[in-house]
């Protein structure tokens, strides 16, 4: 039978939270279906929690690289994510997303002008 704490320490070890990953960044970012990224902080600070031996400037190469994206994605927040993810899942997401709406002005110089109707 599974305990409650066999439960804590396998969902710990699921999110590279019990031992930190010795690995590729992108993987840690894929295994986790992505990371929080709504706030600068949350991906700098989740990363480093669970990556041995991560450094700022990491993230910054990884994004400059493409090979991890910081887009709307679930719950249409922002979140960080892997290119390859992202090319997947986003047009998975899209329709919900943005969902069509009529538009709340008309477009153009004419309607600065004039002024809302």
């Amino acid at each position: 039978m599974l305990t409650l704490l066999d439960l804590n320490r396998a969902t710990l070890a699921r999110q590279h939270l019990l031992i930190r990953h010795k690995g590729d960044m992108a993987e840690v970012v894929h295994r986790l279906g992505g990371l929080q990224a709504q706030e600068p902080r949350p991906p700098y600070l989740g990363i480093w929690a669970r990556l041995e031996g991560f450094a700022r400037d990491d993230l910054h190469a990884a994004l400059h690289a493409r090979t991890l994206v910081r887009a709307t994605m679930w719950r249409a927040t922002l979140h960080l994510v892997t290119a390859a993810d992202f090319a997947a899942f986003r047009p998975v997401l899209r329709p919900v997303l943005a969902p069509p709406r009529p538009p709340t002005c008309r477009p153009g110089p004419a309607w600065v002008a004039s002024g809302p109707s």
